[in-house]
């Protein structure tokens, strides 16, 4: 029969036992809600080179070059040299500026007071109608200074879509 010394041995055994087994599922448990509530990491949306030639077809390269051309020491750094480019559209010239990341596109376009989609800046824009909405259009771009958006305006109105239009005592 075991004596008192014993018993209170073995009872201090089984309590440890059971703050242990506590203290690990705490454990895991508290592990478990700060692996879950990890906050999901933001996926940067960014046109590749390839995705802005495609949507912009009706562009061609500008042929702009010197004081006139595309001046990269103009940009905060984090520009995509390889990818920047001048395009025309007619006969206006604008930037279209690739950078890094989103941020630097639109922290960029806020300085310069000019349109950005995605990671792409397009500079010398604003304030040439024709060419802000062609980048709203195509690109969806938007200028972050302007409170109101600019709506664009359709410059494909034909004569013959004009006279339709019209009321028949016209």
């Amino acid at each position: 029969m075991p004596n008192q010394v014993q018993l209170e041995i073995q009872n201090q055994l089984i309590k440890d036992k059971s703050l242990m087994k506590i203290f690990f599922f705490a454990l895991i448990l508290i592990s478990t809600l700060f692996a879950c509530s990890k906050k999901a990491e933001k996926v940067e949306l960014k046109y590749s080179v390839e995705e802005i030639a495609n949507l912009a077809h009706e562009a061609s390269p500008s042929n702009e070059k010197g004081e006139d051309g595309l001046q990269f020491s103009d940009y905060a750094p984090g520009v995509n040299r390889l990818e920047s480019k001048a395009l025309m559209i007619k006969h206006l010239t604008f930037f279209a500026v690739s950078f890094q990341t989103t941020e630097e596109a639109r922290s960029e376009a806020i300085r310069l007071n000019q349109y950005w989609a995605r990671n792409w800046l397009f500079d010398r824009v604003e304030g040439e109608p024709i060419l802000e909405d062609y980048v709203i259009e195509t690109f969806k771009a938007i200028n972050p200074k302007r409170k109101i958006q600019r709506i664009p305006k359709k410059h494909e109105a034909t004569h013959e879509a004009v006279h339709e239009a019209a009321p028949a005592h016209h």
